[in-house]
């Protein structure tokens, strides 16, 4: 690996610019991708390691990014259970078979990890294709029992939430399900080399601090506690929506890096987890779906934010938008790199 600044700033060592990478940033907005996609669906290239590598390649050659995240789907972990999931564009998954009861939990399938070894697979000729660290990631256990209770994202997750507050035997069962799954889903990526993590409970924001703190919180610890367990050199990332009011909770997780979505200043998120830990983030993707002078303006605005503070991986407070032209990622890598940092 040529270019580690992504694992030094993870780290809070010094670097030299403000290392950038993208959550979805191999994916639909990209002619070549959309042109794979003819071919195959999307399980398909998750399956197909050279696909899934290539794909997943494509931003780091395109843009000059200083990470690649291997291309899988969240829902990837879960094939080998008994669940029944279809990835519906535009949509995202739907489950057929959604928990209701401890009976449907308890007939999840015994997880065996070699079932998903692709992924593993993917990860290793990924890291023959480019020259900066690759990223593996998991969904956290809340996340993925969503959808597998609402069997659909929309955002509010109503029948989740009534679970966790009218069945909560069953509800703590499927976490702590989930919660191995996810152990030794990401093991199995950082065996394969992945030189960071990353776990997107992306809607743990939608929970009160309380019941974060009481039902979500100890299952994070868990997981980020099992990796370094197994490679304590390896960063890990923590990404969640609308998290303000658990940012000091999510803090003790165990993580390295936080990541904050575009609803944060970025310098009081920064405060809330304290400085002693890194942030990712946390530009609003809609401005680079725009690009031009706003994007370039807000994305200098964050930088100036953090100048000085060693620890800050510029990103998007979420994932990159369909209608983004490639242009205006290729401008926003552009002006995050030239951006002087003034490092302690």
């Amino acid at each position: 690996m040529k270019n580690d600044t992504l694992l030094r700033a993870c780290k809070r060592k010094e670097v030299d610019y403000t290392p950038i990478w993208l959550m979805r940033q191999a994916g639909r907005y990209i002619p070549e991708y959309r042109k794979i996609r003819k071919a195959h669906d999307i399980m398909e290239i998750c399956k197909t390691p050279e696909l899934s590598s290539d794909v997943s390649a494509m931003p780091i050659n395109m843009f000059g990014l200083d990470a690649a995240i291997v291309f899988e789907d969240l829902m990837v972990p879960l094939e080998p259970t008994k669940i029944k999931f279809r990835l519906v564009d535009k949509i995202g998954p739907v489950i057929d078979n959604t928990i209701k009861s401890m009976s449907d939990v308890e007939n999840l399938t015994e997880y065996d990890v070699e079932e998903v070894g692709f992924v593993a697979d993917a990860i290793k000729l990924l890291k023959g294709k480019v020259d900066v660290p690759v990223i593996g990631f998991a969904g956290g256990p809340f996340t993925m029992a969503c959808y597998m209770i609402d069997g659909v994202h929309n955002k509010k997750f109503e029948k989740t939430l009534w679970m966790l507050e009218n069945e909560q035997g069953v509800f703590n069962r499927l976490m702590d399900k989930l919660t191995n799954i996810v152990i030794e889903y990401l093991e199995l990526q950082v065996r394969a080399g992945a030189d960071a993590i990353q776990l997107f409970d992306t809607w743990c924001g939608i929970l009160d601090r309380e019941t974060y703190c009481r039902f979500i919180m100890p299952y994070s610890k868990k997981i980020f506690k099992s990796i370094s367990a197994v490679d304590s050199s390896v960063p890990k990332i923590h990404f969640a929506l609308n998290s303000d009011s658990i940012l000091k909770d999510i803090a003790q997780l165990g993580c390295d890096v936080i990541g904050v979505d575009w609803h944060n200043d970025i310098n009081h998120a920064w405060s809330q987890i304290g400085y002693s830990r890194a942030i990712q983030g946390n530009l609003d993707p809609s401005l680079l779906v725009d690009g031009g002078k706003h994007m370039t303006d807000s994305a200098v605005g964050i930088l100036e934010l953090v100048r000085g503070r060693r620890g800050h991986i510029f990103n998007l407070g979420h994932g990159i938008l369909p209608d983004t032209k490639p242009e205006n990622v290729k401008r926003l890598v552009d002006v995050v790199h030239a951006f002087q940092i003034n490092s302690l």
